[in-house]
């Protein structure tokens, strides 16, 4: 009975040196610093050159090109189609020469909102009709352009036209109103008025595998991130030429060579530049993604909008959704890591004080190094994406808190010791 006494107060012990109101206070400390620097940077707009260069980095994006994650192959389902700048009366010859190869699903990234040309508008409708399954554009908006919150207004092509298909909303996240900022995320369903839409990429999907995608939206996320295959060259692509055919440099015309069998293709056509000879100085309908080659100062966007819907629509059947940990996840584990670190600082500030600041600052150059390869590491072998700047902030600001801490401390005890001596 003695023994058992003795123990359980030598745990108490340990529990209360490990939770004293000393380490408590100075972890408090850190975030509430850290909160109040970052709130004045706001409104300061301090450092707002390298805010701008940074604002949109992540260092989940360096697993695309650092070699962690494995490198997918090519998804030969899905074929990209580029529309260009063509005329209704050539695209609508581009979908008669697509649907006589029977694909599984013909999705239109284009509005075809107006009436245009009659001639090129009766073709185009035409050519429609004679898609067995086909998605057709879908735009969520506002019906007053200065409202916020949920989406009023599903915008849909002419009528003539959206009735051959079924819509699929091709509306993008990207922070604030820029589209140039990264797109690393998107919506998997909305609701306008009572009725529920798919997004363009699951509305295709769904014709391939239905199962597969109820099974992702199971996961009832308002926003999933995107686990990027690859830019264009990771689907089968085909320019305008190849569907039309074109004059070659001798002015003879050149018949068109589709060269992909597009019997049950998953077919996704859209604009992606006049030509793909024009692609790369095009930034139409282009969004900058994490496979940029430029980290971070981001300045020319890297993948057109069909391009980011059909890596949408393999990451969702091929089964490989990126996880991630919930904004409460992440501030736990800095708080825990935070704290830890506090209690062995306190530990080398009391026993060893001529060399805090050595070993400090070398263990907290370590740390934060650790923990964001951890997250790259994690994010590119498990597909699990974990926010870890706040961690890293909080590990690399602790040690100099810490010494604040202390030396505010040191004076709120002097000056009651001589109030009350």
């Amino acid at each position: 009975m003695a023994g058992s006494k003795k123990k359980n107060l030598g745990v108490w012990r340990i529990v209360r040196n490990f939770f004293r109101l000393d380490y408590i206070l100075c972890t408090a400390l850190v975030f509430a610093l850290m909160y109040g620097f970052k709130d004045l940077f706001e409104r300061t707009n301090f450092l707002n050159p390298i805010e701008t260069a940074l604002s949109d980095f992540e260092m989940s994006d360096m697993i695309y090109s650092v070699g962690i994650r494995d490198q997918p192959g090519p998804d030969t389902n899905i074929v990209l189609v580029n529309i260009g700048n063509l005329p209704r009366r050539l695209i609508a010859r581009q979908i008669e020469a697509i649907a006589a190869q029977k694909p599984k699903v013909v999705g239109i990234d284009a509005s075809f909102v107006e009436d245009l040309d009659p001639y090129g508008d009766s073709l185009l409708d035409d050519a429609l009709g004679k898609v067995d399954n086909l998605v057709m554009y879908g735009f969520l908006k506002h019906k007053e352009k200065s409202s916020i919150g949920p989406f009023d207004t599903l915008e849909l092509c002419n009528p003539r036209f959206a009735r051959h298909g079924v819509p699929g909303f091709v509306n993008l996240i990207t922070p604030g109103k820029d589209e140039f900022h990264v797109c690393r995320t998107f919506s998997p369903i909305d609701s306008v008025a009572g009725k529920k839409y798919l997004c363009f990429a699951l509305q295709m999907a769904w014709y391939e595998d239905s199962l597969k995608v109820k099974e992702f939206l199971s996961r009832n996320n308002s926003a999933e991130i995107i686990n990027f295959r690859g830019n264009s060259n990771y689907f089968y692509n085909m320019d305008c030429h190849h569907v039309l055919g074109r004059d070659d440099a001798s002015g003879f015309y050149q018949p068109a060579e589709i060269p992909v069998n597009l019997k049950g293709k998953i077919v996704f056509m859209g604009f992606m530049g006049g030509s793909f000879e024009e692609a790369p100085n095009t930034v139409s309908d282009k969004f900058h993604t994490p496979l940029n080659e430029r980290y971070a100062g981001k300045s020319y966007p890297d993948m057109f909008g069909v391009t980011i819907h059909a890596n949408i629509a393999s990451m969702v059947l091929r089964g490989k959704p990126t996880d991630s940990m919930g904004f409460g996840g992440y501030i736990l584990l800095a708080v825990i890591l935070c704290y830890l670190n506090v209690v062995f600082f306190f530990y080398i500030h009391e026993y060893y004080p001529t060399s805090y600041d050595l070993v400090v600052k070398t263990i907290q150059i370590v740390q934060v190094g650790l923990v964001l390869y951890l997250s790259i590491y994690i994010h590119g072998v498990y597909n699990y994406k974990i926010e870890v700047s706040t961690a890293a902030f909080a590990l690399g600001f602790s040690g100099d808190v810490l010494e604040v801490y202390v030396g505010i401390k040191e004076k709120i005890v002097a000056r009651f010791q001589r109030i009350f001596a």
